[in-house]
């Protein structure tokens, strides 16, 4: 299997199809050159997308996995897309400089879900939620003849959502529903007064990280810290789920600044330890600086639009000095 490719071959899709070259008239003595006449080329169809194919897809993710042991970050950010692709190549980077490695064990005993009526404009896509070592929910996308991953792993919290599969016609209400949960995520965190009447249930990770979000101003001070939330992706992933609602694969982006009081000319509180200042920076005392983390979400949404956060993996990705 090669590199996330189509099962037994190395990423091999048909290549682009181009039609005949016609020559209208023959070249007679004296006679004028031959019109030529070139068909406008017409991409190949990609494949069908069967269980078959997206467990074999599933099946060469330990590629990537060897390429993060390895440090090789030019494989893993060409293996990476979408949500993934957005930090994948700056996190390895500074691996080898103090940034602690992320968790990338080897996952097995997946199930995989296939959209029964996915959108132009998402593309090829499916589902793969792994058991072992723990349940954790993954996106595979398939980008230039390559299958990617473009979310995952997303350990889940609690109970594992168990997708109703293609064959439960996709309900457009609740897709439309399911579509505006990550502006949804980020109107929540940046309405600290609850204007907009989004809530989410006690004990979901959101609402601590709101409570985090209010408190972390307070905890810097004298220095001064603000924080942006951004979307990640243009268009979430979703699925049906077979008890009802729909499953939200998404991510968002926190970006949070921090500069000193004014009168100083360093931070006395910095929000992130010296070796991911350092690994990320080169430096470890910095002025002013911008860090950027990702979450990437798994959540249920009800018929009603009630929202779950069923699974999160929160990542630093990035640090800049100013």
């Amino acid at each position: 299997m090669g590199l996330l490719g189509l099962p037994g071959r190395r990423a091999t899709l048909p290549r682009t199809g181009w039609g005949l070259v016609l020559l209208a008239g023959a070249v007679a003595c004296g006679g004028a050159p031959p019109v030529v006449e070139e068909i406008v080329p017409r991409p190949s169809p990609p494949p069908a997308l069967t269980v078959d194919v997206a467990e074999d897809a599933f099946d060469t993710l330990p590629e990537l996995w060897g390429a993060w042991r390895r440090l090789d970050c030019a494989k893993v950010a060409y293996l990476s897309t979408w949500a993934e692709g957005q930090s994948a190549e700056t996190v390895c980077a500074a691996i080898p400089k103090g940034h602690r490695a992320p968790a990338r064990p080897e996952y097995s005993d997946a199930d995989v879900y296939l959209p029964a009526a996915p959108a132009p404009e998402d593309g090829t896509w499916f589902l793969a939620i792994a058991r072992d070592p723990e349940p954790a929910y993954f996106v595979i996308m398939l980008e230039q003849e390559l299958w990617r991953l473009a979310l995952g792993p997303v350990p889940a919290l609690g109970k594992v959502a168990e997708p109703a599969g293609d064959e439960m016609p996709a309900d457009p209400a609740l897709t439309v529903k399911a579509k505006l949960v990550p502006q949804q995520y980020l109107t929540y965190l940046t309405d600290p007064a609850g204007v907009s009447g989004i809530t989410f249930p006690a004990g979901d990770p959101m609402r601590a990280l709101l409570a985090e979000l209010l408190r972390r101003p307070t905890k810097a001070r004298p220095d001064r810290v603000t924080t942006d939330v951004r979307l990640v992706t243009e268009s979430p992933r979703v699925l049906m789920l077979a008890d009802g609602g729909a499953l939200v694969l998404h991510a968002l982006r926190l970006v949070r600044t921090q500069k000193p009081a004014r009168g100083r000319k360093t931070l006395k509180h910095p929000l992130y330890g010296k070796d991911d200042l350092r690994a990320f920076t080169g430096k470890s005392r910095l002025d002013t600086l911008t860090g950027s983390e990702i979450l990437f979400l798994a959540t249920k949404v009800t018929e009603a639009g009630k929202m779950t956060t069923i699974g999160l993996r929160r990542e630093l990705a990035e640090i800049t000095a100013g």
